[in-house]
Protein backbone atom coordinates (compact mmCIF):
# COMPACT_ATOMS: atom_id res chain seq x y z
CA UNK A 1 0.00 0.00 0.00
CA UNK A 2 2.83 1.90 0.97
CA UNK A 3 4.50 1.92 -2.37
CA UNK A 4 0.61 2.21 -4.23
CA UNK A 5 0.86 5.56 -2.58
CA UNK A 6 4.29 7.00 -3.82
CA UNK A 7 3.13 5.89 -7.11
CA UNK A 8 0.00 7.48 -6.65
CA UNK A 9 1.56 11.06 -5.66
CA UNK A 10 4.69 11.29 -6.69
CA UNK A 11 5.06 14.96 -5.69
CA UNK A 12 3.41 14.80 -2.41
CA UNK A 13 4.40 11.12 -1.38
CA UNK A 14 6.09 12.40 2.02
CA UNK A 15 2.62 13.93 3.45
CA UNK A 16 0.33 12.31 1.13
CA UNK A 17 1.70 8.30 2.53
CA UNK A 18 2.35 8.87 6.41
CA UNK A 19 -0.50 6.35 7.66
CA UNK A 20 0.63 3.79 4.82
CA UNK A 21 4.57 4.72 5.65
CA UNK A 22 3.64 3.96 9.52
CA UNK A 23 1.72 0.76 8.90
CA UNK A 24 4.59 -0.70 6.65
CA UNK A 25 6.71 0.35 9.90
CA UNK A 26 4.46 -0.95 12.60
CA UNK A 27 4.62 -4.60 10.18
CA UNK A 28 8.12 -4.65 9.87
CA UNK A 29 8.98 -3.26 13.59
CA UNK A 30 6.21 -6.64 14.58
CA UNK A 31 7.60 -9.17 12.27
CA UNK A 32 11.43 -8.80 11.58
CA UNK A 33 13.38 -9.83 14.30
CA UNK A 34 16.23 -7.68 13.00
CA UNK A 35 15.23 -5.15 12.65
CA UNK A 36 13.98 -4.68 15.90
CA UNK A 37 17.24 -5.47 17.14
CA UNK A 38 18.86 -3.00 14.92
CA UNK A 39 16.36 -0.09 15.93
CA UNK A 40 16.96 -0.66 20.20
CA UNK A 41 20.85 -0.69 19.27
CA UNK A 42 21.16 1.80 17.11
CA UNK A 43 18.62 3.94 18.60
CA UNK A 44 20.89 6.96 18.94
CA UNK A 45 22.23 6.78 15.18
CA UNK A 46 18.90 6.83 13.98
CA UNK A 47 17.87 9.79 15.95
CA UNK A 48 20.09 11.91 15.17
CA UNK A 49 20.11 11.13 11.43
CA UNK A 50 16.25 11.90 11.58
CA UNK A 51 16.93 15.29 13.21
CA UNK A 52 19.36 16.21 10.34
CA UNK A 53 16.96 15.68 8.04
CA UNK A 54 14.61 17.20 9.50
CA UNK A 55 16.94 20.48 9.81
CA UNK A 56 18.44 20.23 6.82
CA UNK A 57 14.81 19.39 4.59
CA UNK A 58 16.31 21.35 1.88
CA UNK A 59 20.34 20.03 2.08
CA UNK A 60 19.96 16.44 2.77
CA UNK A 61 23.48 16.34 1.85
CA UNK A 62 24.85 17.43 4.78
CA UNK A 63 23.70 14.49 6.48
CA UNK A 64 26.42 12.31 4.99
CA UNK A 65 28.15 11.57 8.58
CA UNK A 66 25.18 10.73 10.57
CA UNK A 67 24.00 8.41 7.77
CA UNK A 68 27.38 6.61 7.63
CA UNK A 69 27.66 6.57 11.39
CA UNK A 70 23.86 4.97 11.13
CA UNK A 71 25.24 2.53 8.29
CA UNK A 72 28.13 1.54 10.35
CA UNK A 73 26.14 0.92 13.51
CA UNK A 74 23.52 -1.45 11.58
CA UNK A 75 26.34 -2.98 9.96
CA UNK A 76 27.66 -3.94 13.10
CA UNK A 77 24.38 -4.83 14.77
CA UNK A 78 23.29 -6.71 12.16
CA UNK A 79 26.45 -9.27 12.22
CA UNK A 80 25.63 -9.38 16.48
CA UNK A 81 22.24 -10.50 15.35
CA UNK A 82 23.35 -13.31 12.81
CA UNK A 83 25.89 -14.63 15.38
CA UNK A 84 23.19 -14.38 18.38
CA UNK A 85 20.63 -16.12 15.87
CA UNK A 86 23.16 -18.61 14.71
CA UNK A 87 24.70 -19.16 18.68
CA UNK A 88 20.73 -19.74 19.83
CA UNK A 89 20.89 -22.78 16.93
CA UNK A 90 23.63 -24.36 18.11
CA UNK A 91 22.84 -24.11 21.62
CA UNK A 92 19.24 -25.50 21.25
CA UNK A 93 19.35 -29.28 22.42
CA UNK A 94 18.93 -31.47 19.34
CA UNK A 95 15.77 -33.66 18.97
CA UNK A 96 17.23 -37.55 19.11
CA UNK A 97 14.55 -39.97 18.32
CA UNK A 98 15.40 -42.78 20.86
CA UNK A 99 14.90 -46.17 19.36
CA UNK A 100 13.94 -49.26 21.89
CA UNK A 101 15.39 -52.54 21.30
CA UNK A 102 14.05 -55.55 22.32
Amino acid sequence: MYQKCIENYPQSWDKSCIQQKRALTKCSEENVGILKFVKHHCVLQIKAYDECLFSNKDDPEKCVQQLKELYFCTEATSIAYRDQEQAKKTDAPATVESTKTD
